[in-house]
């Protein structure tokens, strides 16, 4: 019996070690890079234009500058970036940030992160946390273009973008983070970064890609129908390193947080609720310069976007009365035309 127990003990700690030793995922680290921007606004928005026109996108998938007044084409008080989540496009706030950016008078700018809203079978195989990083680094250096002060505004994964920026950069004035990915809803995601991880994924996934077939005609022009699972890895890896209790202390900024939850068995079933208001509590912000709001009327993960949300004019209110209040920031003419906030699909 002795010997037998030996033995086992043998087996499994040689299993062990062949499991610690197996292929696991690795990532160049991330750099800071000079970014050059033409200080011509307008110059700037040619630019960004012609970039995304090269760059074989879907249709109607590129980034964009809305302007505060588009006959004057000038730097407003406070600009607005808006990072979508993994494998979304601008579409995913909409109509959201442009109802509050037009509110408030600010330029806006709907970013396209590194590899999102392309045109090929492949997106997501070249998605490296390097470049998806210097990707949301860029958006908030045309944020700073076309604002005196930036607000950053993120949904999902564009949540957890938008608090590694601010972690990075005091400059940034405020935080709108939407159902922020902290940590997936299901944690067997963990297993992508460690050892087999792609192996893993690749059995679940019986290959290299994930298709999202459950999007219906319209709403699949703007989430990736189809992409790599190196995105998956990518995604978890920068969970892994930023989503940390460290990094959030670095966040001293005002942030408002808005999520889906009504209750346990109806709330977001994309990303982790608990792990967003771990987050919360773990923010180096003032308790009176935060502020969170659950949903439950929303139904969706993606809360900000008439395409999913059943709540829009709740989540924008709370949003208004939150940079009206906390920020103070004031409202725009009221002769400026609005948004609306249920728009034709």
């Amino acid at each position: 019996m002795k010997r037998f127990v030996l033995i086992l003990g043998l087996l499994l700690a040689v299993m062990a070690v062949g499991y610690l030793l197996g292929p696991s995922a690795h990532s160049d680290p991330i750099k800071d890079a000079p970014i050059t921007l033409d200080p011509d606004l307008v110059k700037l928005e040619q630019s960004i234009a012609e970039s995304e026109r090269k760059s074989n996108l879907r249709p109607d998938n590129e980034a964009r500058i809305v302007w505060a007044d588009s006959l004057h084409k000038v730097k407003t008080p406070y600009s607005i970036v808006y990072i979508p989540g993994f494998s979304a496009s601008w579409a995913e706030g909409d109509p959201v940030h442009k109802q509050i950016a037009r509110h408030f008078g600010c330029n806006l700018y709907l970013a396209r992160t590194a590899e999102h809203g392309i045109s090929s079978p492949d997106a997501f195989k070249e998605i490296t946390p390097s470049n998806y990083a210097a990707s949301a680094e860029r958006a908030l250096a045309i944020g700073k273009a076309l604002g005196e002060k930036v607000i950053v505004m993120g949904t999902s994964a564009g949540g957890m973008l938008s608090l590694y920026l601010a972690a990075h950069h005091p400059e940034i004035d405020a935080l709108i983070l939407y159902s922020p990915c902290i940590a997936t809803a299901n944690p067997a995601l963990k297993l992508a970064t460690k050892p087999w991880g792609k192996q893993i994924l690749d059995q679940v996934f019986q290959g290299e890609y994930f298709i999202n077939s459950h999007y219906d005609n319209e709403r699949a022009k703007y989430w990736l129908p189809r992409y790599h699972t190196n995105g998956l890895i990518t995604l978890q890896t920068m969970l892994d390193e930023f989503m940390t209790p460290e990094q959030f202390q670095k966040v001293k900024q005002p942030v408002f947080m808005g999520y889906y939850y009504k209750d346990t068995a109806h709330q977001d079933q994309v990303v982790s609720v608990p792990a967003m208001l771990e987050m919360f509590d773990e923010l180096g912000t003032p308790a009176d310069k935060k502020e969170k709001v659950d949903f439950p009327n929303a139904d969706a993960h993606v809360i900000a976007s008439h395409f999913t949300s059943k709540d829009l004019t709740g989540v924008y209110q709370a949003t208004e009365k939150f940079m009206t209040d906390v920020l103070k920031l004031p409202s725009a003419p009221a002769s400026t035309a609005t948004v609306a906030l249920h728009p034709k699909k």
